[in-house]
């Protein structure tokens, strides 16, 4: 990302990556967020072919499309002007002409963003209400890069060594951070330091001897006769304000961006301004001493940890605000099996993606409702799909917390008159901004003489109050969910979306187990696989409405495990590879008869292609757990087989 904020094939100092990163409302910049790959292509354009690009998606309007334009070419055009004087400045100011534009190109880049952030920052988060007052949010982030650039101009040019480079240097960067316009931006970073006055200049430095028959009173005599007071006073000011320490001040726009919704980009930009501020105070001299070094190496340390720290929380790996639809939606692929499930979660997903287009271009939302019936036996999964869609909507900007509160009667209902209530919106309340994930909700209905009804009224109320804050998920069998929401005209009308959750499958139920497996760093021996696809065949086929699927598989587990124990317990010696292994004596199943009689009628195993349905003949001894379909070309779980009696 660093080589994205560092690119000027395009722009002489500020890269396009950079602008486009800020352009368009916070909430559609999460809905559509830049790839590598299409800032690296901004980075190729000029400023008007990006904007262009903005304002044909509808995300910037034709005032702000003006502004930005002619801001940015006027800042060009003095920029471009300066350059043409930045050798004789820095020659009259003896300072290295390439530290000297390293310089100048940081300071515009800077004053630049600020001045796109002015056109560009919604009204209602550029201001921050405080107990001292209201702050400009975008005022106090440019001062904060002040400070940082202060802070370490006073620690390259300290107040005890006042010279021409000293003086030179202050005025370099106070032209730049505090001129009122591009243009007397370029007339005070100028100056006096001209090739006319190069001689005159030299009197700044210690060292020097003037020649003491000239007596010329003029302009530059008071101002070299003023500078080293104006230098100290600055040091004074600059000190204050670096007093926390300059690191701190990086912490500042950090905490700022955050508050103005900006991408990670901007604060990664902002890292690279603070290094080519210090390598530039640093080598104005052409040298670089120990001590500068010493300050450069522990500000850019603690800046770089500042960085890291923010992009993580920010990082697709993170639960954060900003986590791209694209990881959530890779764990909902890999749960195993639910292919409808995962289908329905996907068309909610984009639904709501739409909805919030919409609004995000001024539109008015379709009215809806995402309160969900989830219905199945138990361990189908109806609980961690709640979680992930927590997350969607999340990442969707539909919930501003995506937390889930699973509860079940027993969290909502009182024992007492006049209690259910309050119990109700009490976990109500800790569900806002969330997912309520109710489980056995028809457990809430179980007569007049109950306080369950009181339960139901309260939440119907609570959704239509907070329907903007709360999503209600009511969860359990098939058939006493459709009683339960039948029941009540006003559950009927708010829970308008069914996800059926199907019995898992004998082939799926193993590959949970092998997944289980996995996860706790355990293999199977070939035995045993083949002995597990045998035993959740036959306890899927003596299932009952109570078959437990994922928590079946989870006690079968568990009791392989403490079997594997009590096995290896007894052994004098034990080695990594028995600790990492199932045998085919850890698990307990009543299947061992029917599985001889299998293979005594010489029945194979088959494995089919999750895609197109290709069959493939398996066996125990296979190693490998992904395959590839020599019919599709595409990949499928090929680690435990079927019986060729079923499908």
């Amino acid at each position: 990302m660093t080589s994205l904020v560092q690119d000027f094939s395009s722009h002489p100092f500020l890269p396009g990556s950079v602008l486009a990163s800020i352009i368009g409302d916070p909430q559609m910049r999460k809905l559509q967020p830049l790839d590598s790959a299409t800032l690296i292509g901004f980075n190729k354009q000029n400023t008007p072919e990006i904007v262009g690009h903005f304002q044909d998606f509808g995300m910037l309007d034709g005032a702000q499309a003006s502004k930005i334009i002619s801001c940015d070419s006027q800042f060009v055009r003095v920029y471009k002007i300066l350059q043409t004087h930045l050798s004789e400045t820095a020659d009259a100011a003896d300072c290295n002409l390439e530290a000297t534009q390293q310089l100048v190109r940081a300071l515009f880049s800077a004053r630049l963003l600020a001045e796109y952030l002015e056109i560009l920052t919604p009204p209602q988060l550029s201001y921050e209400k405080t107990p001292h007052g209201t702050t400009d949010l975008l005022e106090a982030l440019f001062d904060s890069f002040r400070r940082i650039v202060g802070g370490a101009w006073s620690e390259f040019f300290p107040r005890a060594i006042f010279d021409l480079r000293a003086d030179a240097s202050a005025q370099f960067w106070m032209a730049c951070l505090y001129g009122n316009s591009p243009e007397s931006m370029v007339n005070e970073f100028v100056g006096i330091y001209r090739s006319a006055f190069r001689d005159r200049l030299q009197s700044l430095n210690e060292n020097h001897r003037p020649d003491r028959r000239l007596q010329i009173k003029d302009a530059i005599t008071d101002y070299l006769d003023s500078a080293k007071e104006k230098f100290l006073k600055l040091h004074d000011t600059v000190e204050k304000q670096a007093l926390a320490g300059v690191d701190q001040a990086f912490q500042e726009i950090e905490r700022i961006l955050t508050k103005l919704e900006l991408p990670p980009l901007v604060l990664i930009y902002y890292q690279s301004l603070t290094q080519e501020i210090c390598s530039a105070f640093s080598h104005l001299d052409s040298t670089l001493t120990s001590k500068e070094n010493r300050f450069s190496q522990y500000l850019l340390k603690q800046v770089a940890a500042i960085v890291e720290e923010h992009c993580r929380s920010t990082s697709l790996l993170s639960a954060g605000r900003d986590e791209k639809l694209d990881h959530v939606f890779r764990e909902l692929d890999e749960l195993i099996g639910i292919v409808a499930v995962k289908e329905k979660v996907r068309q909610t997903a984009n639904f709501a993606k739409i909805q919030q287009l919409r609004i995000a271009q001024g539109l008015k939302a379709i009215p809806t409702s995402y309160h969900s019936v989830y219905t199945g036996n138990p361990g189908t999964g109806k609980t961690t799909v709640a979680r992930l869609m927590g997350r969607i909507f999340k990442s969707l900007g539909v919930l501003k917390k995506g937390h889930v509160i699973e509860c079940d009667r027993s969290a909502l209902v009182a024992e007492y008159v006049g209690q259910t209530a309050v119990k109700t919106n009490a976990v109500i309340d800790s569900a806002l901004d969330g997912i309520l994930f109710i489980d056995e909700a028809y457990a809430l209905d179980k007569g007049e003489k109950d306080f369950g009804p009181e339960a139901i009224e309260t939440l119907l109320k609570r959704m239509e109050d907070n329907r903007d804050r709360l999503i209600v998920i009511v969860a359990g069998y098939p058939e006493p969910m459709e009683q339960f929401i039948n029941s009540n005209p006003g559950l009927h009308s708010r829970f308008t979306r069914f996800i059926d959750f199907p019995d898992y499958k004998p082939l799926e139920l193993c590959q949970i187990f092998g997944s289980m497996c996995r996860k706790n760093a355990l293999s199977l021996a070939p035995d045993l696989k083949e002995r597990l696809v045998h035993h959740f065949h036959f306890l899927h086929g003596e299932r009952s409405e109570n078959f437990g699927n994922a928590r079946l598989v989870r006690n079968t587990f568990e009791s392989a495990i403490t079997a594997q124990a009590s096995r290896l317990a007894s052994l004098p010696h034990i080695d990594a590879k028995a600790l990492a292994t199932l045998d085919s004596a850890d698990l307990i199943s009543p299947t061992d008869e029917l599985r001889q009689n299998y293979l005594r009628e010489k029945k194979h195993y088959v494995i089919p292609c999750s895609h197109c349905g290709k069959v493939y003949s398996w066996s125990k001894e296979l190693e490998i757990q992904i395959g590839q379909c020599a019919e599709c070309g595409k990949t499928y779980d090929c680690e435990f087989g079927a019986l060729m009696s079923h499908g």
